[in-house]
């Protein structure tokens, strides 16, 4: 029998053998061969490249068909596009692999030493974290060695660790070592990790050492955050063992320090005789640290009840200078304005709006006693009450001076017929931090739709009108001797204008009602000189307008004019006057027209509140935010209800806290308004005094 034909091998496809040798992952033999000039040669897998190699990639080619471009939609994959593929481990896995490189001395090629220890590392790794091994390397390349006898064996350990983990073990014990490493190597991100450390471990425990720490090291965020922490903290830190351990100089600065927060300044006085009655050698310093007790801002009945009784505030000849201070301070309200200092304002103390009296739109015959303040606190600021006028008011002005609040003139009934018969010369001085009122010395002439401004301690009265009819006059009121004088007139009898106080002290009045119409001109009152010069008018008459001092510049804000037909009309445009060239510019116009509204300037920006729409005819509860920075306007939280006839000033109060022996009071709700206006308006409130 014929032997059989054995059946003839079938070649496969080429793209057999390719996928053959692609997913062939079986060990090869390695050829190395060194050239013994530096260069190595290795090769692997010969056999298989040849059949690579043997490949008709012409042919493979023509299988490539000419395509379209794809038509990609967001978050699909193409044709040939390809997509990268991202391993997530592997940062961690590279850094984990490079520190057993160098636990094994794979590859080191760097020694570094301190007092006690040597460690071996990477060039390339360490000098990748620090600016201080970078610049030392790269002036000495081929460097083996390097001291650092500056550095502890941990500190140094743990630079190194981090170096190669991204992570430190760090406690308040090791945390000096590993600053001062990352700050001598120049290590911002291991410096960066020191202070988070430090300001999670702040509490009344450790506040101190941390911040010897932080101060050892010139770590100033966490110098400020340890001071801001013991200040706000400083009553439960009192409590522990650190207080008392603290030197004269610390206690006196801590005490001298407007931050700290306590419920009272009777609080301090205790505080600072816990520390003095500690240690009987302090006894001496008793006056020196007492000084900085603010004893004028605590209440002569408390003075009287809590401070007096202690023998050593009576039988120490310096103790007791400061409490028969305090004593004259509250028996000499009118001295007070010549008396402040430090030791008479309020600590932790806030700056803010305020809104005075007017006439809100609820009850249109009803005036307002309402004082409030712009609470920022809350994300949103909130309007809250803050005290009661001791009378009903419209149209009043108010002034700041000294840190006192003064409301004066203005109309205690509502005038229908607009007529100035019910205009008043009353004058009150509002003291925020005991919540009193004072009654002084009346103008000499009842005024409304006037104007106030303080210059050189003094108040100045100008112009307006009452049942007479015009003003021209001008007084100023001195608070030492409670008394008015009368000062040079204007030119021209003027109201429903607009003054305020400029750089040099001297008052520019702007506009207003003057011989039936509305005015352009601008005056200068002169207080050395007691005279009245005429500056550059504005660009439009106005009256019923607000103005205001900010940036070393004077705004003159909305307020109305009449139109064509002789009907009233919003002015929108806002005008600025430069003292230094004596001329007026524009700034951005109002989004809303306003008249008898309330301006006040504060930190750097101009608040507007309420007034009198006229072409809504509407009360308004809007508040209007100006910019200079920018010169744009912008709208802020609105007034409890839409008021006309307010006054808004910048007064600084104490702080509100719920700790205070004053508590703050929520601004009262329409209904409990329309109760509070109901009741008699000639009630004053029963802590004022009548002088």
């Amino acid at each position: 029998m014929p032997p059989k034909k054995k059946a003839s091998r079938q070649k496969k496809p080429a793209t057999e053998n390719i996928s053959q040798v692609a997913i062939n992952t079986s060990p090869v033999p390695l050829k190395v061969e060194n050239r013994g000039d530096g260069v190595v040669v290795v090769e692997a897998g010969v056999k298989k490249i040849e059949q690579m190699a043997a490949l008709d990639i012409a042919k493979l080619n023509s299988l490539n068909l000419p395509l379209p471009p794809p038509a990609i939609k967001p978050g699909e994959r193409g044709l040939g596009l390809g997509s990268e593929l991202t391993r997530p481990q592997h940062g961690n896995a590279l850094l984990e692999e490079l520190s057993k490189m160098r636990q094994e001395k794979f590859l080191t090629d760097l020694e570094l030493a301190c007092k006690t220890k040597s460690f071996d590392v990477h060039k390339l790794v360490i000098s990748s974290i620090s600016q201080y091994f970078r610049e030392i390397l790269a002036k000495d390349p081929g460097m083996k060695r390097l001291e650092l006898p500056s550095l502890s064996p941990l500190g140094l350990a743990n630079v190194i660790t981090f170096a190669y983990l991204g992570r430190v073990h760090m406690s308040l014990y090791t945390i000096g070592c590993t600053a001062s490493a990352a700050t001598t190597l120049q290590i911002p991100q291991l410096l960066k990790m020191c202070v988070d450390f430090l300001l999670a471990e702040l509490n009344v425990q450790t506040c101190v050492y941390i911040w010897n720490i932080a101060a050892a090291y010139g770590l100033l965020p966490v110098c400020d955050a340890a001071r801001r922490f013991i200040l706000d903290n400083f009553v439960q830190f009192a409590e522990t063992p650190l207080f008392t351990q603290l030197t004269l100089e610390q206690v006196s600065a801590f005490l001298q320090d407007d931050s700290l927060l306590l419920p009272s300044e009777v609080t301090a006085f205790q505080l600072a005789m816990k520390w003095l009655d500690f240690d009987a050698s302090r006894q001496p310093h008793s006056a020196e640290l007492l000084s900085h007790v603010r004893f004028e801002t605590i209440p002569a009945s408390e003075l009287v009840s809590q401070i007096q009784p202690l023998p050593r505030m009576m039988m120490d000849p310096q103790c007791h200078r400061l409490l028969v201070d305090a004593m004259n301070y509250h028996l000499l309200p009118f001295q007070q304005n010549t008396l402040q200092s430090r030791r008479t304002q309020v600590r932790g103390a806030q700056q803010t709006l305020l809104t005075i009296g007017g006439r809100p739109s609820l009850t249109e015959r009803a005036l307002s006693r309402e004082v409030l303040w712009r609470d920022p606190r809350e994300g949103g600021a909130t309007w809250r009450h803050l005290t009661q006028l001791p009378a009903k008011s419209f149209n009043q002005c108010v002034a700041v001076m000294d840190g006192f609040l003064y409301v004066l003139g203005g109309e205690d009934q509502n005038d229908a017929r607009n007529q100035a018969k019910h205009a008043v010369s009353t004058l009150s001085r509002y003291d925020p931090r005991f919540n009193t009122w004072l009654h002084l010395a009346s103008m000499r002439q009842r005024r409304t739709h006037f104007s106030l401004a303080a210059s050189g301690g003094r108040l100045y009265a100008i112009g307006g009108r009452n049942v007479e009819g015009l003003l021209a006059t001008t007084e100023s009121y001195l608070p030492s001797s409670n008394t008015w004088q009368m000062r040079a007139p204007m030119e021209m009898p003027r109201c429903c204008h607009s003054s305020s106080t400029l750089p040099s002290g001297n008052i520019l009045v702007t506009g207003g009602y003057i011989n039936c119409a509305y005015s352009r001109s601008v005056a200068c009152y002169q207080v050395e000189s007691d005279t009245w010069v005429d500056l550059a008018p504005m660009e439009t008459p106005r009256g019923w307008h607000c103005s205001a001092t900010l940036g070393g510049k004077v705004y003159v804000v909305g307020g109305s004019q009449l139109g064509p037909g002789g009907e009233r009309v919003d002015v929108v445009s806002v005008e600025v006057f430069s003292p230094e060239s004596g001329t007026w510019s524009r700034a951005a116009p109002l989004p809303l027209g306003v008249s008898t509204a309330g301006l006040a300037p504060l930190t750097d920006k101009l608040y507007l509140l309420g007034g009198w729409n006229e072409a809504e005819k509407r009360y308004k509860a809007a508040v209007q935010k100006y910019d200079p920075a920018t010169d744009s306007w912008s709208m802020a939280e609105d007034l409890p209800e839409p008021t006309v006839g307010v006054s808004c000033c910048t007064l600084t109060i104490p702080p509100r806290h719920s700790t205070r022996r004053q508590q703050q009071r929520r601004a009262p709700t329409n209904e409990e308004q329309q109760k509070n206006r109901s009741r008699d308006s000639s009630m004053a409130p029963s802590q004022s005094v009548t002088a």
